[in-house]
């Protein structure tokens, strides 16, 4: 009796599981990130310092997030590339621009086969470029 009371408790665990909704959003462990130089994601500045990247990917678009220490200071969607291979070592790739801050306009993090592209991104969290 009690054997079957496990097997339905069991039965009913395994249904709600099923039946929840599937996300197809996966949130990345931070990765550090080193800035040398000052630069812009869309309209915030990124002085040269220290900085973690989380990314939430939701297949071909992704929401990159940037921290100084706890804090948010900037986020930006950011659309999906698969790289031919892994990257070996994180990245940004730079564009100029007269007078303000180089924007990024692409991230590659260690170990991932994807780079994440800020040309069409939104403006949100931070300090205002100059």
């Amino acid at each position: 009796m009690t054997t079957k009371k496990l097997v339905s408790l069991s039965a009913v665990a395994g249904l709600l599981f099923a039946l929840m909704p599937a996300s197809s959003t996966l949130a990345k462990s931070r990765k550090s990130l080193t800035v040398y130089e000052r630069a812009r994601l869309n309209d915030v500045v990124l002085e040269p310092g220290t900085y973690n990247v989380e990314v939430e990917d939701n297949g071909s678009v992704a929401q990159v997030m940037i921290y100084k220490g706890k804090n948010v200071v900037a986020k930006a969607t950011a659309q999906t590339e698969k790289l031919e291979k892994r990257a070996d070592r994180n990245s940004v790739r730079l564009s100029l621009e007269d007078g303000k801050a180089p924007k990024i306009i692409e991230l590659r993090l260690a170990g991932e086969q994807q780079a994440y592209k800020f040309e069409n991104a939104d403006k949100q969290v931070g300090q205002k470029a100059e």
